[in-house]
């Protein structure tokens, strides 16, 4: 059985221009990293006589992060007013009182939501598809790449519908959906940071740097993004490099098998981050909510 919300929801972005024009500029800011990328790679081929595979890398790579990036800033902006905005328009209490569950109206806004993010990530595969001209990345490179951003983008758009959920104020759920994915990217190499400071200065009781510290990192959709491409165009993994600046021993499943592990708990977080926003918009639990809305 369909979603009735996400059937309404999907009317209505289909038939505004905001869709189309969203995905050309979108595709248009990759093409143009892409084209200038590819431009520097012919003159080096030129200078050095042949196509360098460091340079063909450099296209696939920056790219993909840049497409990373993008999602980043695009999908809690577009997830973070799916429940606000019906506080706003006052049409939520309405939308309550129907037969849907809690549930099913989050998990409609959000795959309404996510829906944008798999056409933006499957209409860039053509930009991506460029490096096939010169060779050295597989199709089966481009899928990893796809699946990550989609688990990546569903992790993202749980975090916005969460604060969506118990803030009043579409703004007010931007910022903390902003606020939030910065603290986890940024401030999980803080705390790695801050652990190195304390293992340095004999603080702690650390026999192998900062040992199983370095799981934290797990908890970042970044590194994981960034393990993959490493995965894809290079011998050695970012998570190796990583391993040896503040860990140098530690090894094991987690290690081996970062990608996966990484990409298993983001999928995880974003399903109790579902279930969680579901309790939160629930009348019954609502009620109690709202009289400690510090949020406002």
């Amino acid at each position: 059985m369909s979603n009735p919300v996400y059937q309404k929801e999907m009317k209505m972005s289909v038939r505004t221009i905001r869709l189309a024009m969203l995905i050309m500029v979108f595709n248009g800011i990759l093409a143009a990293l892409s084209l200038l990328s590819m431009y520097g790679a012919v003159n080096r081929s030129r200078f050095f006589g042949s196509v360098q595979f460091s340079s063909v890398i450099q296209i696939y790579s920056t790219v993909a992060y840049i497409e990373f990036a993008m999602f980043m800033l695009l999908v809690p902006a577009v997830t973070a007013g799916s429940i606000s905005g019906e506080k706003e328009r006052r049409t939520l209490d309405l939308l309550l009182t129907s037969r849907m569950t809690s549930f099913s109206i989050v998990l409609g806004k959000l795959k309404a939501s996510l829906n944008l993010v798999r056409i933006l990530a499957i209409s860039s595969l053509p930009v991506l598809s460029l490096v096939f001209i010169f060779g050295g990345i597989r199709i089966r490179d481009l899928v990893g790449v796809l699946c990550a951003l989609l688990i990546s983008g569903f992790f993202a758009g749980s975090v916005g519908i969460l604060f969506s959920t118990i803030s009043r104020k579409t703004t007010t759920a931007t910022v903390l959906s902003y606020g939030s994915l910065i603290a986890l990217i940024f401030g999980s190499y803080g705390i790695l940071g801050f652990l190195q400071y304390l293992d340095s200065n004999n603080i702690g009781k650390f026999t192998n740097g900062i040992g199983k510290g370095i799981y934290i990192l797990l908890l970042n959709p970044a590194v994981a993004f960034v393990e993959l491409v490493y995965n894809q165009v290079s011998s050695e993994g970012f998570i190796e490099k990583v391993c040896s600046m503040y860990a140098p021993r530690e090894q094991g499943f987690f290690i081996d098998n970062w990608i996966w592990v990484s990409l298993g708990i983001q999928i995880l977080l974003s399903i109790l981050l579902l279930f969680l926003s579901a309790w939160i918009l629930n009348p019954l639990h609502s009620i109690v909510i709202r009289r400690r809305a510090w949020y406002e």
